[in-house]
């Protein structure tokens, strides 16, 4: 049992699309959940790094912001009263008894007789940038994510990084008025060419196969210094803030030390989503099997069906099948 007395049906580990969808799903269950959320916010990942990029692949959005999604999907999960709790690390998990206890880096004891984990591929560090004192700048215009990007409008803004995510912020940015200039190391970009396409398109500045060797300034970067990398060349461009979109590199070692097999960066799972351990489940990008496709709509699919799985765990005599949504219209 936990600290206050009481026991959720279900602890669903990470407060990212698929863990807010789970939580939604259980209400409509009627089955009582747990939230842990590490971050101080809802919607994880999306609402952290992306809280302005578009988002297209979400059956019923033409196009959404991350931050919109991120907000709706909160709305949406508390149809069934879940406990939410932001700012929650879950960093033990063990059988006690017929149930499961978690437990918290704050010191917190929780019980549930079923656990949903949907913490994405792990704990994330960012990315090492090899810019010189870089963390001397960090959130005094050094920024690894924009939550707002009309703040930069008339802004001179240096987005560094060659993947989806400084390809979006560049064209972001520069479609909110501001003036930007991309540096990637390499000549080619891990991006979409749609990306690419749409950030020159907009205006931006693109500097291949060149490295940031460092930035100067008084209270914040002034002037970031440019290296071209197969001739050497050396210059000085004005900046008033740097986006650093190098994406971050995951730590499994928590889901590791839970004793759950891995498949690349994913917890294997069985078709109705139950890993090895019967009772835990994994959804999202923290699930693995054949024929995965890591796209947030799959995610909602695989996070519905984990929790009606884990309802006929909790009483075989419970239907795999909920039936029709609109019948719990409100």
């Amino acid at each position: 049992m936990d600290r206050d007395g009481l026991a959720s049906d279900i602890a669903i580990v990470g407060g990212g699309p698929a863990g807010l969808f789970a939580a939604f799903y259980a209400g409509l269950r009627s089955l009582t959940a747990r939230v842990f959320e590490a971050l101080p916010f809802a919607g994880g990942q999306l609402a952290a790094l992306y809280p302005e990029k578009t988002i297209l692949d979400v059956g019923g959005f033409p196009a959404v912001s991350g931050g919109e999604l991120a907000a709706a999907l909160e709305r949406q999960a508390r149809f069934g009263s879940p406990d939410i709790r932001l700012g929650e690390t879950v960093v033990g998990l063990a059988r006690d008894g017929g149930a499961f206890r978690l437990t918290t880096a704050s010191g917190g004891t929780h019980a549930a007789r079923a656990v949903v984990l949907a913490v994405g591929v792990g704990q994330f560090a960012p990315r090492p940038t090899g810019i010189p004192a870089i963390d001397r700048w960090e959130d005094r215009g050094v920024l690894r994510t924009v939550r707002n990007a009309k703040g930069f409008a008339g802004a001179a803004v240096m987005v560094v990084g060659g993947g989806d995510s400084a390809l979006d912020w560049a064209a972001e940015l520069a479609e909110a008025g501001a003036r930007v200039t991309l540096v990637h190391r390499r000549e080619e970009f891990r991006g979409m060419e749609s990306s690419l396409v749409r950030a020159t398109d907009a205006g931006v500045e693109v500097r291949r196969s060149t490295v940031v060797d460092g930035l100067a300034g008084a209270e914040r970067p002034e002037t970031a210094m440019l290296r071209h990398l197969p001739t050497g060349r050396r210059e000085e461009v004005a900046v008033d803030a740097v986006v650093l979109a190098l994406g971050f590199v995951a730590d499994l070692s928590l889901i590791r030390a839970w004793g759950l097999p891995l498949e690349g960066r994913g917890i294997v799972v069985a078709p109705d989503s139950m890993s090895v351990v019967p009772g835990i489940f994994a959804v999202g990008d923290a699930a693995a099997y054949p024929g995965k496709l890591k796209l947030i709509a799959t995610a909602f699919g695989e996070a519905a069906l984990a929790v009606s799985a884990a309802a006929t765990y909790l009483d075989p005599r419970a239907q795999l099948q909920s039936g029709h949504s609109t019948a719990h219209a409100r």
